[in-house]
């Protein structure tokens, strides 16, 4: 009866592992991949090991995905606006060639920062009206607007 007990015992632990691991890696977290689409507002950038550098105007620094059309995006970057296409899977996301506008902003614009965080992006996660996407050294943190 005890070795009875005790193989029951162990079979159920076994299974209790083996349905606690949900995750391809053990080393990947999950990670909430709701649909990015909408229309964001840069609040800081995060740079890896560094200190956050909020922006002073997040209505300078806008992002629309798919809001106009599924796949494309409008970007205000300060002075100029591009547009791109982007492409999402799962919580991979990364952007398309960037046709911008040339126009000289004022010194201390995050212009040309954000275009190149925009082009090295590689992930996003979605928690409601906040986003966050990682890029080449860093993170942006984005509010809906």
């Amino acid at each position: 009866m005890k070795r009875f007990a005790a193989l029951i015992l162990t079979t159920g632990l076994f299974a209790t592992m083996m349905a606690c691991e949900t995750s391809d890696s053990p080393t990947t977290p999950d990670i909430d991949t709701e649909d990015p689409t909408g229309s964001w507002a840069l609040l800081s950038f995060e740079p890896a090991g560094g200190t956050v550098v909020p922006v002073p105007d997040p209505s300078r620094y806008t992002l629309d995905l798919g809001v106009n059309e599924p796949g494309r995006v409008n970007i205000q970057a300060d002075c100029n606006r591009c547009n791109s296409d982007h492409e999402v899977s799962g919580s991979a996301m990364s952007f398309g060639l960037m046709a911008c506008t040339l126009a000289a902003c004022q010194p201390g614009s995050f212009e040309r920062d954000y275009i190149d965080a925009l082009g090295s992006t590689s992930m996003f996660q979605r928690n409601g009206d906040s986003l966050m996407l990682g890029y080449e050294g860093g993170v942006m943190r984005f509010e809906a607007r």
